[in-house]
């Protein structure tokens, strides 16, 4: 055995073979070799940069010590039993790719890919040999890319922009898993104060502080209250020594909170800062920043659509009470009628799973479905559909007369072909086209359903019970032939459930 290859404790070194060579140190990528015991007998120098250690401190290191705080891409920790080289130690088997996050002194997080392959000699392990490339910046690439992927989703699931805006916060720290995301708005007194109204992460951090955008005190002069001021990105990488962090350093290191981003943005004409801290200092490089910038500049234009959005809806909201009170005036009789329509239709929709948006528009097609009544004759308006002769041509010509002006109005799909189609029925026998089964849209087969119910439960006598029982009968005959089946077994269930007209279903 050579002498420089035995430790003064007579432990066995591995042959660093082509390392003395000095090969290994022209690989952009990061080699180290590992003892049968764990330890680390070599690195190449790009191992030692990626590192950051010298040679002399890694040497007879621990491998796991030497990738400090070993993470998943799902924040969870690396066991031994995860780690590669371990793997390749104890099995003999090569294990690849594996992305590994590591803490570095100085730096913030970086990513690993890494890979390892035992090393055997006369079929016995003798150790390991670890490569492992520097992917920080395309796993950063990757969080902010399904970070944005969510902020967009949200503008569809956020109820309002104040859902929005604190869903952001939540996103901000489950995707790409960082400690804090809070926005923060100037108050509405002359005080030079700001508010917090929305937080994810370690938020009691937030809480019995000082906040304030005012220059003329130290408190406003910190990365957030900085950022508001005068409207450009702020970072403080390192909370232990950034003097514009004074206030804060004894609680940030409290909650072991290492840097901090506060990037301006506006909602509506309100001025915002989006600050983000993180575990470790120096984590917001020019990438990251400007990753976090995007993100903020999208959750700008997403609250404004989310806000325009709710507009919207309180537009259409007016004007689809508007056109249910015109036709109540036109009909008195039947007043209630159409709430009722739109509440059952709503409740078989929720009971066949539909999602929530087309369960609204259903209930919203309900109440309109009988909109083109307006033009016609009140005494044609009592002829059954199957009644032959002029008055009943005229009568059936409401359901033109209906999408003719939901259509104009630009009211949301499925309004304007309810009002047509809700006649129809799956046989072909029903108007105004004679469409049969799939060719009559799901909303106006759930419409139709609700409607003869409603309409046959008025015409007989009795308790409510009674009558919403014998027209359902009424409804189930028709099974089949006249209503889809699904939409009839729905609404059996939700009769059965205890629904009545004149509740709200859930």
């Amino acid at each position: 055995m050579d002498e420089d290859l035995t430790a003064a404790d007579g432990r066995r070194r591995l042959d660093p073979f082509v390392f003395k060579a000095g090969f290994l140190d022209t690989l952009a990528e990061g080699i180290l070799l590992i003892d049968s015991s764990g330890l680390i007998t070599d690195c190449n120098r790009a191992g030692l940069e990626i590192l950051s250690f010298s040679l002399e401190d890694l040497l007879d290191l621990p491998i796991k010590e030497a990738m400090r705080n070993a993470v998943h891409e799902d924040g969870a920790p690396f066991q031994l039993r995860d780690d590669p080289t371990m793997i390749a130690l104890q099995s003999g088997e090569s294990f690849s790719e594996v992305v590994m996050g590591i803490d570095v002194e100085g730096h913030a997080r970086r990513w690993l890919l890494v890979s390892a392959s035992p090393l055997t000699s006369d079929l016995m392990i003798e150790g390991a040999i670890a490569s492992f490339d520097d992917v920080t910046d395309r796993i950063q690439q990757a969080h902010f890319l399904r970070l944005l992927l969510e902020v967009n989703r949200l503008v569809i699931v956020a109820s309002d922009e104040v859902d929005f805006l604190q869903r952001l916060c939540a996103a901000i720290v489950e995707v790409p898993g960082y400690a804090l995301a809070s926005i923060s708005f100037a108050s509405s007194d002359s005080r030079g104060e700001m508010e917090t109204l929305y937080a994810a992460g370690r938020t009691d951090y937030l809480y019995d502080g000082i906040w304030s955008w005012s220059g003329a005190e130290a408190h406003g002069r910190g990365p957030t209250g900085t950022a508001l001021r005068t409207g450009t990105t702020q970072v403080a990488n390192d909370l232990r020594t950034d003097p514009g962090c004074e206030p804060w350093r004894a609680r940030a290191l409290q909650f072991r909170l290492g840097s901090v981003v506060a990037i301006p943005f506006a909602t509506g004409r309100r001025k915002a800062v989006l600050t983000v801290f993180n575990d470790h200092a120096h984590a917001f490089d020019q990438l990251m920043t400007e990753g976090l910038e995007m993100i903020a500049e999208e959750a700008e234009f997403c609250a404004a659509k989310v806000r325009s959005s709710k507009q919207l809806e309180s537009v259409l909201d007016g004007t689809i009470t508007a056109l249910v009170r015109a036709i109540e005036v036109s009909d008195p009789r039947r007043a209630d009628h159409h709430g009722d329509v739109g509440a059952l239709g709503a409740a078989i929709a929720a009971q066949m799973g539909l999602d929530e948006r087309l369960i609204a528009l259903i209930r919203q097609s309900g109440a309109l479905h009988d909109v083109g009544e307006i033009a016609v004759p009140p005494d044609a308006r009592t002829l059954s559909e199957h009644f032959d002769g002029a008055a009943s041509e005229i009568r059936r010509r409401h359901t033109h007369i209906g999408a003719d002006i939901l259509s104009s109005a630009a009211l949301p799909w499925p309004l304007a072909e309810v009002a047509l189609q809700h006649h129809e029925r799956m046989d072909g026998s029903g108007f105004p086209a004679g469409l049969r089964g799939g060719e009559i849209i799901l909303p106006a087969r759930i419409v139709a359903v609700a409607d003869v119910l409603e309409s046959t439960s008025q015409a007989f006598d009795g308790g409510r019970d009674l009558t919403i029982s014998r027209a359902l009968a009424t409804i189930t005959d028709g099974a089949g032939a006249l209503f889809d089946e699904d939409v009839v077994s729905a609404c059996q269930s939700v009769i059965d459930g205890g629904f009545t007209f004149g509740s709200t279903p859930t």
